[in-house]
């Protein structure tokens, strides 16, 4: 190997390291490191990489995809649990779900780096030779110089940062959906910048922090060359100009914060002040699976939680009343309980011509008793509550009778949740639409059985088997008990609070809360539920509806309309995993209106596709090659 040869190789190891590095790097802008403002130079490596060596669309997909790699396998490292749960050794799983899935993932943030490396390039000109030049043409050849370079760059960063954009909305979308830790969410803290997800999405909030990447580091760089070349530096007037835009959305941002924060909006005659109570076992995945499929002791279980929890909040109330006697405290307990996914631990069976449910020997133990949920109701009513609306996750079994036999045919089985506003017999339930790949079904097995059957045997489990997707698109009224007052739910199933798309299909003028049951214990100890709480908050951004949510294991919270958390179940430390349960005051709007993006949806999204083709064939139109650093 020639000398030449060599250092070809070493320069391409170094840049492929500094690849993930600054893919791991960026991944610290997410919880559980939460140091959000990585997000503003998380891309400069990566940057640095395609930009000083040759253009190539290839060259650039392979760094990209090593800076996807990077950042997923460590922010998404919590899906590593999954395989403990199901007693699949640990370089296994790596090998045939998790490794294979960052790949896939990574693939796109590869496009991104083969179109930033080509068609978005920008020109990377050398500066002016002005060697022997009078002082006044040095000094004009260099400001053309960097009028042409500041134009290139503000080209580019457009485009790249349109491009980003795409392929973050191409990730949350599609069999493999998932848009979990975009780059727009990393701007969370401060609540600022992310309230402008009202207009334009989630998604679209990554176009910021990727121009701002691209704009520093032409401004940088052509600082950079000029000082070396004559001295002098250059005023980057494309960084300054980022800068006042940055500071005027934080500030438009900061107002429409605190125009729907809960202490304003409390104070306005037409909103409601929804209790709310979300409930916490705190229970291992691994300990429900282990205790068998059905696990009627679970009901039990969350009626004393609840009990307990009523209790909690009467003597909180009371305490506050006695330490400040001159404050007038009302003691509100909450109207709505919120269980989690799956907490009934037995499936329910109803009849499709009737919508009753079908006892059998567990509904009957479970749901038919005296000594269960109306025990429990007529305690909290001794206490001087109201007849609280439970909300509760329940696998739900649709039968419809036989035409010729007392017998009944199987419809299908249903992830679901039940409102519960009085007895069982006055039971609602709404299935979930989204089902999660390889939990609750297993993609392209029904078109391709041999797939099925060699995950059922490298896993020894069938995964999912017989869930099927809900439709709809009506919000559920549920009453406000001791008011005259309907709500609109809003329902939202495990990690569907992290799909904007669908939320926006049950969006209505008037009160509505959303609601999230969810079951994080299948990731048990990990940062899932605190990734998948943040990523909701930013649907209550979109939607201006507040939020309660009921996790099994994880994030047990309240969420304001501006996505702040009002009450969140935790440790001293901050760990959300205990039990217990969360308690607060929804701020629910009387008037509340359709937001832009309920409206339109991704047009956003849309607008950075045309930029990125605008952009495409302006490059392809001017042939302008790029030049190699």
């Amino acid at each position: 190997m020639t000398s030449d040869t060599a250092h070809k190789w070493r320069r391409r190891l170094v840049h492929a390291l500094v690849s993930m590095a600054g893919g791991a790097f960026m991944a610290l802008a997410f919880p559980p490191y939460d140091l959000g403002n990585l997000v503003w130079v998380g891309l400069l490596p990566l940057l640095c990489v395609l930009w000083n060596g040759r253009a190539g669309f290839w060259r650039g997909a392979a760094y990209g995809w090593l800076y996807g790699m990077g950042w997923y396998c460590v922010s998404f490292w919590w899906i590593h649990n999954v395989g403990y749960v199901f007693r699949i050794p640990l370089p296994v799983f790596l090998g045939i779900a998790f490794l294979p899935l960052m790949s896939v993932y990574s693939c796109l943030v590869g496009l991104w780096g083969g179109m930033a490396n080509t068609l978005l390039r920008p020109r990377l000109a050398p500066g002016p030779d002005t060697t022997g030049m009078k002082r006044e043409r040095q000094i004009q050849a260099w400001n053309n110089w960097t009028t042409a370079d500041l134009l290139s760059t503000l080209r580019s960063a457009t485009g790249c940062a349109a491009m980003w954009v795409c392929i973050e909305w191409l990730r949350a979308n599609g069999t493999l959906g998932f848009s979990w830790n975009s780059m727009g969410m990393a701007l969370y803290n401060g609540l600022s910048l992310v309230q402008w997800a009202e207009f334009i999405g989630t998604a679209a909030l990554s176009f910021f922090p990727t121009a701002a990447a691209v704009i520093l580091w032409g401004a940088a760089r052509r600082t950079w060359l000029q000082y070396r070349a004559t001295g002098r530096g250059c005023r980057p007037w494309d960084f300054y100009g980022m800068i006042v835009l940055l500071f005027a959305l934080f500030a438009g941002g900061l107002a429409l914060s605190k125009l729907y924060s809960p202490l304003v909006m409390m104070q306005r005659k037409d909103v409601l002040q929804l209790s709310v109570m979300g409930v916490q076992l705190n229970l291992d995945q691994v300990e429900r699976i282990d205790a068998g499929p059905i696990q009627p002791h679970l009901y039990g279980m969350h009626l004393r939680e609840t009990r307990q929890a009523f209790n909690s909040v009467q003597q909180t109330t009371i305490r506050k009343a006695m330490e400040n006697p001159e404050l007038a405290i009302t003691q509100q307990l909450p109207v709505w309980v919120i269980w989690p996914e799956s907490a009934m631990g037995c499936p329910i069976h109803q009849d499709t011509t009737t919508g009753k449910l079908m006892p059998d020997f567990y509904t009957s133990q479970v749901f038919f008793s005296d000594t269960g949920l109306p025990l429990v109701r007529r305690q909290i009513r001794e206490m001087g509550g109201q007849d609280f609306v439970l909300f509760t996750g329940v696998d739900q079994n649709l039968w419809e009778p036989c035409s010729n036999s007392k017998g009944h045919i199987a419809r299908g089985m249903y992830n679901s949740m039940a409102i519960i506003p009085g007895g069982f017999d006055s039971i609602t339930t709404v299935s979930k639409q989204h089902l999660m790949p390889f939990g609750e079904y297993i993609p392209f097995a029904e078109k391709i059985e041999w797939l099925g059957d060699l995950y059922s045997q490298m896993t020894g489990t069938q995964v999912g088997e017989g869930i099927r997707p809900g439709k709809g698109d009506a919000p559920i009224p549920v009453a406000m008990p001791g008011t005259q007052e309907t709500i609109g739910v809003i329902p939202a199933i495990c990690y569907e609070d992290t799909v904007g798309r669908l939320l926006t299909k049950y969006i209505r003028k008037g009160p509505q809360v959303i609601v999230n049951i969810s079951n994080d214990g299948w990731f048990r100890h990990s940062c899932c539920g605190e990734q998948q709480a943040r990523n909701a908050a930013f649907r209550c951004i979109e939607l201006r509806r507040p939020m309660v949510r009921a996790a099994n294991m994880g994030y047990t919270c309240a969420i304001a309309p501006n996505g702040a958390f009002i009450d969140i179940l935790q440790k001293a430390d901050g760990s959300p995993h205990l039990s217990g349960h969360s308690y607060a005051v929804l701020p629910v709007d009387k008037n509340a209106g359709i937001t832009l993006y309920a409206r339109f949806g991704d047009w956003a999204v849309a607008l950075c596709a045309l930029l990125v083709l605008l952009c495409s064939l302006r490059a392809i139109i001017s042939r302008k090659a790029p030049s190699a650093a």
